[in-house]
């Protein structure tokens, strides 16, 4: 049972093949070569919306870096900020003196301003929680100057703001070190995005060769598979009309069941085949009939000639001879009307003959407009397929957009690593409060290298991809050119048709000579059967009168000689028609 039912899963899996293949067989040859293009153009199409979602995203993950590094760098500034501020109430301290208290001020004030910017970028609940506390520390540090030892200052208190001058200090390591904190965490996030825009980058490159390189395979295997196809057929149908524009009719080509160009240009040649070789059968019967009738025609002739000399000779025995003369006029009538039969047969048989090489002359006709057809058509798949190398070129030109995206990817490493560069040298002058900052400033321009070395792998890997795609560019080249080959074979077909065509149409001419001569011969044939009657009313009569009997026989003499000679023209014309059709295999 299982493997009965394994048998009829198999049967049915090749029914349903053999069905798909005769569809495909009646599809046109240009929808062939569309249909391929369109599933390729849709491959090409998927792997670049993928791509391009991709390159989306990898663009959000580089905003999302580049807003990192403006918030570290304001973090930075912050730091700074509070550090001068600090000097400055150490000054106040030392020197007492007003200036320093509106600096010291002026730096809040750009603190709030950066606070006021940094606050709505924060992501985690953990950085919101760390900015509120340096927040807090700042205004702290604020009220401990402004509310405390300002008025300390102004009253002599003098040890009062120097203890409060160390709660603030206290206030600004805690707050640098909350800051440098923060800046870790925001260091840690961006390197999830980097890490993320990798991941994007890569992803994308990985889609684009897999389907850059699916086109390539695909649309080669299918194009290569139809070509193959066509040229196959092609070459059959070249070979059978070469052979039959030799004569060789009995070629037996390979059915092809189709309603494609292919099969439509099969099935002419196969009606043509089938139509020549009956008609040139019926000439070759024709022709052979002729040539029977005008040997005959001609042995009658002679006879009678000679049945004249032996009249003129006999004449004197006109009387004993009389009733001879008459059987031999009666059996020669008799002679003639089946002579004028076959030749009115010859007659018809040419006018059929006649029609049927018209008919011959339209078929070919047929065949020389189907093949110009398929020259067109074959030219427009020529177009097709310039068609796709211009889409390839587009291709080409959307990865160098690639390569553009990399190069501003490349600018904003080298800016981030000019800026962490900035950073060290303001850290370097803040001196011991700054060395946390150039900390830092190193791993922002570490960062910024690692992101320079990852543009440059990609760059050489969308260089990869452009080279590539002129591989594809070169592959449909080679496809033009043998869409290109496949047309010249077509043209070299129709002029084979052409070809055959001269050759029906000057056999037809033949065959209307022939005709036209067989109907002379009808006309003298049935002057001659009436020239015979009178020879048999003449013998009846002979003993009447000698001199009427040698007229007569004069008469007759000329007449059979005149019949004579249309009889050898007529064998020299059906012989002449014979080797006309020995070129043709029937």
């Amino acid at each position: 049972m299982k493997q009965k039912k394994k048998k009829i899963t198999h049967t049915n899996k090749q029914n349903v093949k053999g069905k798909l293949l005769s569809k495909w067989k009646d599809v046109k040859l240009s929808n062939k070569y569309l249909a391929v293009f369109s599933f390729t153009i849709a491959l090409f199409l998927i792997g670049s919306i993928i791509v391009f979602l991709q390159l989306n995203k990898t663009q959000t993950d580089m905003e999302a870096i580049t807003e990192q590094n403006d918030w570290v760098n304001d973090m930075t500034q912050v730091v700074s900020f509070i550090q001068l501020k600090d000097v400055q109430i150490a000054d106040y301290l030392l020197t007492q003196r007003t200036a320093y208290i509106d600096a010291y001020s002026d730096y809040s004030n750009q603190i709030n301003e950066l606070f006021e910017v940094m606050e709505p970028t924060l992501q985690t609940e953990e950085q919101k929680e760390i900015f509120t506390q340096i927040m807090n520390n700042d205004q702290s540090m604020n009220q401990i100057l402004l509310e405390e030892m300002v008025p300390a200052i102004d009253e002599g208190r003098t040890a009062f703001a120097t203890s409060q001058r160390n709660y603030s200090t206290n206030l600004r390591l805690e707050t640098t070190e909350l800051a440098n904190q923060l800046i870790e965490n925001v260091k840690s996030t961006q390197e999830q995005t980097v890490a993320s825009a990798n991941r994007n980058i890569n992803t994308s490159i990985i889609i684009l060769v897999v389907s850059n390189l699916l086109v390539i395979v695909l649309g080669t295997i299918l194009m290569v598979y139809i070509s193959r196809k066509i040229s196959t057929y092609l070459s059959q149908l070249v070979g059978a009309t070469t052979q039959a524009a030799n004569g060789d009719l009995t070629i037996d080509t390979n059915p092809y069941v189709g309603k494609d160009e292919i099969g439509q240009l099969f099935s002419a040649v196969n009606i043509m085949k089938d139509n020549m070789r009956g008609i040139l059968s019926n000439v070759s019967q024709a022709a052979k009939a002729v040539q029977d009738s005008g040997e005959a025609l001609t042995i009658s002739s002679r006879e009678v000639k000679e049945g004249n000399i032996q009249i003129a000779q006999t004449m004197e025995e006109l009387s004993s001879g009389a009733e001879t003369q008459a059987n031999g006029a009666s059996d020669l009538a008799e002679q003639m009307k089946d002579f004028v039969d076959k030749v009115n047969d010859s007659e018809q048989y040419g006018v059929e003959i006649t029609s049927q090489s018209d008919n011959v002359l339209s078929l070919t006709k047929d065949g020389t407009t189907l093949m110009e057809k398929s020259v067109d058509q074959m030219k427009h798949i020529d177009t097709i397929v310039s068609d796709s190398v211009s889409m390839v070129q587009s291709l080409d030109k959307q990865s160098a957009e690639i390569s553009h995206l990399v190069s501003v990817i490349k600018d904003i490493a080298d800016q981030t690593n000019l800026l962490s560069l900035n950073a060290a040298i303001e850290a370097a002058r803040a001196g011991e409060h700054g060395k946390g900052f150039a900390v830092v400033a190193d791993e922002v321009r570490k960062l910024s290298e690692q992101v320079a070395s990852s543009v440059g792998e990609i760059t050489s890997i969308v260089t990869s991809i452009q080279q590539e795609t002129k591989r594809v560019v070169n592959s449909l080249h080679t496809g033009y050119d043998a869409v290109h080959e496949g047309t010249n074979r077509i043209e070299a077909t129709g002029q084979n048709f052409e070809t055959i065509h001269q050759a029906v149409l000057d056999m037809a001419e033949k065959i209307s000579s022939i005709s036209t001569n067989l109907k002379s011969i009808s006309l003298n044939s049935q002057s001659m059967n009436g020239t015979i009657e009178e020879i048999a009313s003449v013998s009846e009569e002979s003993a009447a009168g000698v001199e009427e009997a040698a007229a007569s026989s004069q008469q007759t003499a000329s007449s059979m000689e005149e019949v004579t000679n249309r009889a050898e023209q007529l064998e020299e014309l059906s012989e002449q028609l014979m080797n006309e059709l020995k070129i043709f295999k029937l």
